[in-house]
């Protein structure tokens, strides 16, 4: 199919930068015309105010943004960190200090009496057991006859830390729909995390 030519009429200079462009882009002057036109029409530019993107503006923004997201992260990094895992790692270092020091027969000052050490694995056994779905415990363990549990109101007050303490590390890190109903009620006081003991 031919097409009729046309001819377009351009000042010396215009038609220089347009050979100089046609070069550039590898391109015959008709094609490169064609090219421009398709240009203009398809972005809805207006080629009497030309206008570069400005570079350095652009990536000074997404600087910024990418700085800011950064801040933000970062910060709620922290907050998770001084809000849960903090208190949680104190609660479990309690936890491993009890379960794994023997009860010494004259326990030392902040050392727990082995009454307290027994009034606590019984507390705890029967916890495990009110709190977690039988079918995810051990027969063994299901079997086991557990010490009784104190007289209400006789219970060691020194160990209400502990035990909610140790309540709250169990709704933490179990998943719920390996916890009974009894697991959603909140403990009896608030937990509190135990002091920590200098070095």
């Amino acid at each position: 199919m031919s097409t009729t030519a046309k001819f377009i009429r351009s000042d010396d200079q215009t038609h220089e930068a347009l050979q100089q462009l046609a070069k550039e882009h590898k391109l015959s002057n008709t094609k490169l015309l064609a090219a421009m036109v398709e240009y203009f029409r398809v972005t809805k530019a207006d080629p009497q105010q030309p206008t570069a993107p400005d570079l350095t503006s652009s990536l000074a923004k997404l600087t910024a943004k990418v700085a800011d997201l950064d801040k933000r992260t970062i910060g709620f990094i922290r907050e998770q960190e001084k809000t849960y895992l903090k208190p949680m790692l104190a609660q479990v270092q309690a936890l491993q200090q009890v379960s794994s020091t023997p009860a010494p027969a004259q326990p030392s000052q902040g050392e727990l009496r082995p009454a307290q050490v027994q009034e606590l694995y019984g507390w705890y056994a029967r916890m495990l057991r009110r709190l977690i779905v039988p079918s995810q415990l051990a027969p063994k363990f299901q079997a086991e006859t557990l010490p009784p549990a104190p007289v209400k109101g006789q219970e060691d007050p020194a160990l209400a830390t502990l035990k909610n303490g140790l309540f709250g590390i169990l709704r933490l890190a179990l998943q719920p729909d390996l916890l009974t109903p009894a697991a959603t009620q909140a403990p009896a006081t608030p937990v509190v995390p135990p002091p920590t003991r200098p070095a």
